[in-house]
């Protein structure tokens, strides 16, 4: 699993926020469903920006580009969570909506990964299966 792992789930997290907002805002408040979108998507811009700056600092073989470093520092850092600040101060949307629409994508990437080891989505899991089902073959 690698960074477009994290990708995927941010991506996944997106379509069950807009799902979810659809679903809550029919059937309970227009409020409470789009702070979850939104809260859906604070998480997954800080996810996206932990990830990138995680995977341009500690990349084998790459040189470390010290500006993007810093740009990366002060967009994810100061500003985005200045906007979960705010987020918070307008009351707008409920907080409890918020928090779950962040929540939200911790509930995929576990389920992602679940899936993924219930599957044996795993290249080794793959390659150890495969060794064992051609021994099987074999002795039959």
């Amino acid at each position: 699993m690698g960074p477009e792992f994290i990708y995927r789930v941010i991506k996944t997290s997106l379509v069950v926020a807009v799902l979810g907002f659809l679903f809550v805002t029919v059937y309970y408040n227009f409020r409470f469903g789009a702070g979850i979108l939104v809260g859906t998507i604070w998480g997954g811009l800080n996810l996206y920006f932990l990830t990138n700056l995680i995977t341009e600092i500690f990349s084998p073989g790459k040189e470390v580009r010290k500006g993007k470093i810093i740009l990366i520092i002060l967009v994810k850092f100061p500003l985005l969570y200045l906007i979960g600040y705010i987020l918070l101060i307008i009351k707008y949307f409920p907080a409890v909506s918020l928090i779950s629409g962040f929540t939200l994508i911790f509930l995929v990437m576990f389920l992602k990964a679940l899936g993924r080891w219930v599957l044996s989505l795993d290249v080794s899991k793959k390659s150890e299966i495969t060794s064992t089902n051609e021994m099987k073959k074999k002795n039959i």
